[in-house]
């Protein structure tokens, strides 16, 4: 009886042509539309080039021993290289600065100059450096005037560098803001399932269609009706987000971490979460279909807004002016679930989302089965 119900209802549904276009397709093609956006963001690891600055040649510069010292220290090559320097003339300097070959063009007067031909990262970073030396040498010369006993030991002292911090690492995982548009549109995917739990509870209602109208009179207990309708769409809702995963993970090579089951569950209880707020909709919302269609739409993309479609740091937006969003939106605990099985070893975080959202799952198939429980059509 159940299978033959369940197919029944699984064939209604998967020929609905257009319904499968918005609830698959058309998150493939935005998968593909932020694979081509992000891609180069994804692959592309940040790396430090050196400064590339000049130092006029002077007789003052190549007077002052300690200056030298700290500028080779600086342009040394290796992993620690900060400056790419080159020494030459005052004129020769110039041109290479208004030319653009070069940052800044450090003269050594008293004090020692910096000159640049515009403001950005890099002059600010050339300023730092001298400031940080005009200011150690000031130190040590006045401690060494007041204090000339040992100035080899001062060297040392000043030399050394010590840590008070120790740095640690909570996953092997690179952290990548990215793969939060994925995961959100996962999430997106998930409750846009509400479409199919939306059509079940129209063709429930009398009201609303024929079909509401016939299975009204039927010899069939309504729990048993939402029971395979449920199924059937939770059916064709999860086999539309692992399409779309499968894509992602073999076809975009989008990282989800390598816990896959722990990714199916979420996806499992994401599709629950889907069907459940579209029934809930479709039963509470007294209204036709199309404005429950634009309703459920409307919230759809708005929760999904809010887990970081649009947004990379609309996460942490919420987080800090409205933090109880973060647990009771759908879509931010499937997304926050996907983000912490890749980037935590811990599964802590992991359940809280799982378990929040099977809760609020739970909470809307009750009261959506209790309001169809209660619906009565007279007979004209």
């Amino acid at each position: 009886m159940f299978m033959h119900i369940f197919g029944y209802r699984l064939k209604c549904l998967a020929r609905d042509r257009e319904m499968v276009f918005w609830t698959l397709i058309f998150p493939l093609i935005l998968a593909t539309m932020f694979h081509f956006a992000f891609d180069q963001l994804m692959g592309r690891q940040e790396t430090f080039r050196p400064i590339r600055a000049a130092v006029v040649g002077s007789d003052a510069y190549r007077q002052n021993v300690a200056f030298r010292q700290a500028l080779d220290a600086l342009s040394g090559p290796g992993e620690g290289q900060l400056i790419e320097l080159t020494v030459t003339d005052d004129r020769e300097a110039r041109r290479l600065l208004e030319e653009g070959a070069i940052s800044g063009v450090i003269t050594v007067d008293d004090p020692i100059g910096l000159t640049v031909s515009q403001s950005g990262i890099e002059q600010s970073i050339l300023k730092s450096i001298l400031d940080e030396y005009a200011h150690t040498y000031a130190t040590i010369t006045g401690i060494l005037e007041e204090h000339p006993t040992d100035p080899a030991g001062l060297l040392r002292e000043i030399g050394q560098v010590r840590t008070y911090t120790q740095q640690i690492s909570f996953s092997s995982a690179e952290p990548n803001t990215t793969l939060n548009f994925f995961y959100a549109l996962i999430a997106m995917t998930c409750l846009y399932g509400g479409f199919w739990g939306l059509r079940n509870t129209t063709d429930m209602q009398a009201d609303l269609s024929p079909q509401g109208a016939r299975r009204s009179v039927a010899p069939t207990h309504k729990f048993g009706v939402v029971l395979y309708d449920s199924a059937a769409a939770l059916t064709i809702n999860l086999a539309e987000v692992t399409v779309l995963l499968a894509y992602l993970m073999l076809v975009l090579r989008v990282k989800f971490g390598n816990q896959v089951w722990y990714v199916l569950l979420t996806c499992l209880a994401g599709c629950i979460a889907g069907v459940s707020f579209g029934a809930f909709i479709g039963t509470f919302a007294r209204k036709s279909e199309g404005v429950k269609t634009a309703i459920l739409s409307a919230s759809s993309m708005t929760m999904s807004f809010l887990a970081g479609m649009m947004m990379v740091n609309m996460k942490d937006i919420i987080a800090r002016k409205a933090p109880i969003l973060s647990y009771i939106n759908p879509a931010a605990l499937i997304t926050d679930a996907f983000y912490s099985l890749y980037i935590f070893e811990s599964h802590r975080r992991f359940f809280l989302n799982i378990g929040l959202l099977l809760l609020i799952s739970s909470s809307m198939c009750i009261l959506s089965f209790l309001r169809l429980r209660r619906d009565r059509y007279a007979s004209l």
